[in-house]
């Protein structure tokens, strides 16, 4: 077929249709390239989507858990109706849960703030310690290294003497 139309076309016809073809060929590769980043875009913001989802879920649930720790905290340890133990049961299988969902707590390493992690709402000062401390308030909390609820901190500074 090809022969047919070389011999039926003229020459310049015939470089027209292979010029509009590789022109063709050229929108349709590009376009299969712009899909293909598309998809590829689509899927990257569902994922970041379902993060954000997640860690929304994750820090309204973070007050249930600060009460059943305030709830355990509460129950003398010599308690042995089982009120205790089920509550530690519950607390245990929420941090689980954490845990599994990829969640992390935030340690306060070596007594320095690091406003990245922690939220000073207290600042104290003490001639009666060695050198700066900060003491927890409320745990922290981290998924895929972003902060889901910072933790709450007092700033414990070492005031020199006569001062």
């Amino acid at each position: 077929m090809e022969e047919e139309l070389k011999e039926n076309l003229p020459a310049e016809d015939i470089a027209m249709i292979k010029e509009q073809y590789k022109e063709l060929e050229d929108k349709f590769l590009r376009l299969a390239a712009d899909f293909d980043n598309y998809r590829k875009r689509m899927a990257r913001e569902i994922e970041e989507l379902k993060d954000v989802i997640r860690i929304e879920l994750i820090r309204s649930l973070l007050p249930l858990l600060d009460d059943i720790e305030r709830a355990f905290s509460s129950i003398p340890a010599d308690r042995d109706d089982g009120i205790r133990d089920g509550i530690e049961m519950i607390m245990n299988n929420f941090q689980d849960w954490l845990t599994s969902q990829g969640v992390k707590t935030i340690e306060i390493s070596d007594d320095i703030f690091d406003p990245k992690y922690h939220e000073a709402v207290v600042v104290e000062e003490d001639e009666n310690i060695d050198k700066d401390k900060v003491e927890e308030l409320r745990t922290g909390y981290t998924l895929n290294d972003r902060v889901i609820r910072p933790t709450m901190v007092k700033i414990i500074k070492k005031v020199k003497e006569g001062n």
